[in-house]
């Protein structure tokens, strides 16, 4: 596969725009994130908007946080998240099930507790 290479992908049946925050979750491809995740970061703009990055991988996280992180240029980022798979066909979660629940959890409890005034696209 080509580095940088972004296939075109259906728009989203919303508009990005009536969201202050959107989780973006996407599995590790060759160290970064999947070509169709690229393509959906680099085709929107990101300015005044919280990211919620997360990822998976089979035990090789590469630079996915990172790639993300500059293809939304003008976004604040909140709760990072590594989700982790065996390395031997990725068939088990590695990361701790209460690990997760913790997570989502925190997402729930700063939705509550801070002035997102509109919905978080997930």
């Amino acid at each position: 596969m080509e580095r940088g290479f972004k296939p075109e992908i259906e728009p989203l049946p919303t508009a990005l725009s009536d969201y202050d925050t959107v989780a973006v979750g996407t599995p590790t491809w060759w160290y970064t994130m999947a070509p169709a995740v690229l393509t959906f970061l680099t085709a929107n703009d990101w300015a005044g908007k919280t990211v919620i990055p997360f990822m998976t991988n089979g035990g090789w996280p590469g630079h996915v946080i990172k790639d993300m992180k500059k293809a939304c240029p003008g976004a604040a980022f909140a709760h990072e998240k590594e989700i982790r798979f065996d390395s031997n066909g990725g068939s088990q979660m590695v990361t701790p099930e209460p690990e997760l629940d913790e997570w989502l959890s925190s997402l729930k409890k700063e939705k509550r507790n801070t002035t997102w005034n509109k919905p978080i696209l997930l």
